[in-house]
C-alpha cells in the first residue's frame, strides 16, 4: 500500500519546479553588461602643458616621494590608505624614473598612467586615481 505522504512530497516537488519554470519566463534573457570602471573617456590622456622643465619635475617629485615615505611608516599595512599611497608611490616613482630616462613631462605623465590598467591598482577606487593625476599634474605645472 502506498502512502498518502510519498504522493504529496512528489506533488511539491512538481509544484516547486513549476514555480521556477514561470520565474524563468520572466526573467530577460540577455542581461546589459556594466563597466565597473568610471573613468572619464580622458583619463588616460595628458594634457599638452605647459609643464616645468623635467629637472625641476625630479626635484618636485623627489620631495613628494620623501613625504611618501614617512607617511609609510605612520599608516597600517593593509588598510585601505596604505594601498592608495603605494599605488601614489608607485605612480611618482615611474613618473620620476621616466624623466631621469630622459622622456619629457608629458610623455613620463603618459607612461606612469599605465599603472592604473595593472592589477596592483585595482583596489582604488576610480576617483582616487583621478585624484593622483590631477594632483601629479598640477606638482608639474611651471
Amino acid at each position: 500500500m502506498k502512502s498518502s505522504r510519498t504522493s504529496f512530497y512528489g506533488f511539491k516537488l512538481t509544484l516547486v519546479g513549476l514555480f521556477f519554470a514561470g520565474l524563468a519566463c520572466w526573467m530577460p534573457s540577455q542581461v546589459q553588461a556594466q563597466s565597473l570602471s568610471t573613468f572619464s573617456p580622458g583619463f588616460y590622456t595628458v594634457p599638452a602643458g605647459p609643464y616645468t622643465t623635467p629637472a625641476i619635475a625630479q626635484s618636485r617629485l623627489e620631495s613628494q616621494l620623501l613625504a611618501m615615505k614617512a607617511q609609510f611608516e605612520i599608516l597600517n599595512p593593509g588598510t585601505q590608505e596604505y594601498k592608495n599611497l603605494t599605488v601614489k608611490y608607485n605612480f611618482y616613482t615611474i613618473v620620476r624614473d621616466q624623466l631621469a630616462a630622459g622622456k619629457t613631462v608629458q610623455e613620463s605623465i603618459t607612461i606612469g598612467l599605465k599603472l592604473f590598467y595593472t592589477d596592483s591598482a585595482a583596489d582604488i577606487p576610480p576617483g582616487k586615481k583621478e585624484e593622483f593625476k590631477e594632483s601629479l599634474l598640477a606638482l608639474l605645472k611651471p
